[in-house]
Parts: structure tokens; sequence; C-alpha cells
């Protein structure tokens, strides 16, 4: 699936499964459906395995939207829990029985095994609809990239930036798992923005060289200061997000985004959890030739909070 349009061409397929079915798009799962055509075949199965995220994911809105429609005679849905592993010892059980206590959204998610938003959202307000390039052409574009690769994705992303009424305009995303770094040039290629400016993540020297090696000559390195990753979103909420409803992980990173507790106190601070956030951090890269390397306002932040 790190190449969708090669599987239009496999032929013979009896069964599918779909592992981390909630990382492929509803495109990727189409896709996979149309393939399960071969006539001598008689029971063509696709599995979907994955763990509830957040209800904007699109395997909430397939088979759990109370909205939801599809043919019960041919979808079965299952659903299991901690309870139906044979394979957890008692301290296991435990630790997951008890946030109930400390964490419900946590609960709901991995004890009961239902769809929940998390915690205190970084950026609870923002606007999703269908956007087109050719009416925002005034702004200008910014483009940013986070690096990743087995257990997170790499995360491209195009904006543009209405400065004088404070608005981004997120426009098209590409997210993917296990990619090279001659797999994201070709993708970067592929979406026609090779010659752009680029502002990738800090920390992948050497990825950021392959970039440049495999024509994509105007990436350049994000400037990490102190307390960046603060500082940046700071800035980003002093702007209104636009999201073009294409970009999916962009909107799951949104609804699931959330600040840290103190674990003494319970009280939320001023950092985010390290988690829902590859396409998010490659907007703050974007941002950079707008944001400069300022100091983390903090009044910005507790507003932003309460």
């Amino acid at each position: 699936m790190q190449d969708p349009e090669r599987i239009k061409s496999i032929k013979g397929l009896s069964d599918v499964v779909m592992e981390e079915a909630s990382e492929f798009t509803i495109d990727d799962y189409t896709q996979l459906t149309l393939r399960l055509r071969e006539p001598k075949h008689k029971q063509r199965q696709i599995y979907v395995m994955f763990n509830p995220v957040s209800k904007v994911n699109w395997t909430y809105k397939m088979w759990f939207d109370p909205k939801a429609t599809y043919d019960k005679e041919r979808v079965a849905v299952h659903h299991s829990t901690y309870k139906d592993n044979h394979f957890l010892d008692a301290e296991n059980i435990r630790t997951i029985e008890k946030l109930k206590e400390t964490n419900p959204a946590y609960y709901k998610i991995y004890t009961l095994g239902e769809f929940a938003t998390l915690d205190k959202l970084v950026f609870p307000v923002f606007e999703k609809r269908r956007l087109h390039a050719s009416n925002l052409r005034k702004f200008r574009s910014y483009f940013g990239l986070d690096f990743g690769y087995s257990n997170d994705p790499s995360a491209f992303i195009h904006i543009k930036v209405d400065e004088k009424n404070k608005v981004i305009y997120c426009l098209e995303e590409y997210t993917r798992k296990g990619l090279l770094n001659n797999q994201i040039a070709e993708a970067i290629k592929s979406m026609g923005y090779s010659k752009e400016v680029i502002t990738a993540d800090a920390a992948e020297q050497k990825s950021i060289a392959e970039l440049k090696r495999d024509g994509i000559m105007r990436v350049k390195p994000a400037k990490k200061g102190p307390d960046s990753v603060v500082q940046g979103i700071s800035f980003m909420q002093q702007f209104k997000l636009v999201v073009d409803d294409r970009c999916v992980k962009l909107i799951e990173e949104l609804e699931n985004y959330t600040y840290q507790k103190d674990r003494k106190t319970n009280e939320y601070i001023n950092k985010p959890v390290d988690s829902y956030n590859h396409v998010i951090d490659a907007i703050r890269y974007a941002l950079e030739p707008l944001n400069g390397n300022g100091t983390p306002k903090g009044t910005v932040m507790k507003n932003s909070l309460f």
C-alpha cells in the first residue's frame, strides 16, 4: 500500500488482511476490495483489524457511526477487549483496569475498546471544508515535512497563509509509514512540489541530504530553538485553521492532539502529548519563515487552555 497504484495489477487474491486498518485510508480499502475478484475463489474475504481511535477515522464512519449503512449479510463485526486476550497476566489486567480511575478516555479506548476523543485538545476549533488552490492563489504557499518510518508516518503538508486575516489554509497532505527517503522524494515530485522550498525536521540531516540527492534540492532543516514545539504551537494558535476535508490524517490529529497533565497535580501543563502530531509538526516547520525563533509566550497558551 506504500504505492496503491501497484495493487491494481494484482490478480488471484482470495483473502486480504488489513492490519492496523485505521492507518489506511478509505481509498486504500476500496482498492483492496476491488482486487478480490478472482472467480475461482468462492469465499473471497477481507479482514479489517484495528484499535478504536478518533471518531473522525474512516473505520468509525464505515461501521460504527449510528448513521453508518453497510450490508450486514456480507459484513460481520467482531468486537473484542482485553477480556478476550488469554495471554494477559494478572498484572497486565490490573494496569488496564486501573485506567478507569486514572484516565477515563484511555479507559474507553484501551479497556472497553470504544471510540473516544482523548483529553484537552490543543486545537479545539478548526474549520473543515473542501478547498481549491485556484481560489487561494493570492496567498503564499508553504511546505513542511516530518520524517517517520516504521512506527510513525512521514508527513508532508502544503499550506497557504492569509497573514492579514490570520488564517492558515491546509490544502494537501501526504502521509505514509515505511517510506524510504527516495520514496518520499518521488511522492513530492508526483505532487508537483519538487522545486518548492520545503522545511523539514532538523533532526534528520541525513534524510535531508538524501532528498537533495534525489532531486528535492530546496529542502532545508528547521531551526529548532529552545521549546520550539511549544513556541510553534503558540504561533499556530494565533491563526484560524481551515482544513481541506481530504486531509484525513491532519483532521484525525487535530481531533486527538492534547495537552499533558502534571502527574502530581493532575492539572494541564503547557506541553502537548507526543502523539497525533506528525502532520501538525510538518505545519510548524512550514510556518518557520513567518514564525522565526521567538520565545514561547505563556499567556497565549494559557488563554487557549482556559
